[in-house]
């Protein structure tokens, strides 16, 4: 007996944290520990204007979240633990290896950042 796979196509990318949200409150992926395979000619890793402590209300983060920027959220929640960005040869944003990404909320501006470590 195989599993079912539940497969969600978008075309704005930040519409696949709603459908990420909705497979964690459904119990049909766990709150915390998913790993995610990125398809895409850029790695989607900016962070929404928001203040850090606003990332947690999600129709606040949906409406300021733009197809850029739907990772770094589910990353600072701790839903997301690891993402592997599969690009195509001419995208140069980062460099091919593997890449370590530091995220937390930024005590002096309360915004969240992110540090990129090879």
């Amino acid at each position: 007996v195989m599993a079912q796979i539940h497969v969600h196509v978008v075309e704005d990318h930040d519409e696949a944290l709603h459908h990420v949200h909705r497979a964690i409150g459904s119990k049909k992926l766990p709150f915390s520990g998913i790993g995610l395979v990125h398809f895409d000619s850029h790695p989607d890793l900016l962070s929404p204007n928001l203040q850090a402590d606003e990332f947690y209300d999600k129709e606040k983060l949906y409406a300021y979240t733009s197809i850029a920027e739907w990772i770094l959220p589910a990353i600072y929640a701790g839903h997301v633990d690891w993402v592997v960005w599969v690009k195509p040869p001419w995208a140069q944003q980062m460099d091919e290896g593997t890449h370590h990404l530091t995220v937390g909320k930024d005590v002096s501006s309360g915004h969240v950042r992110h540090a990129l470590f090879s």
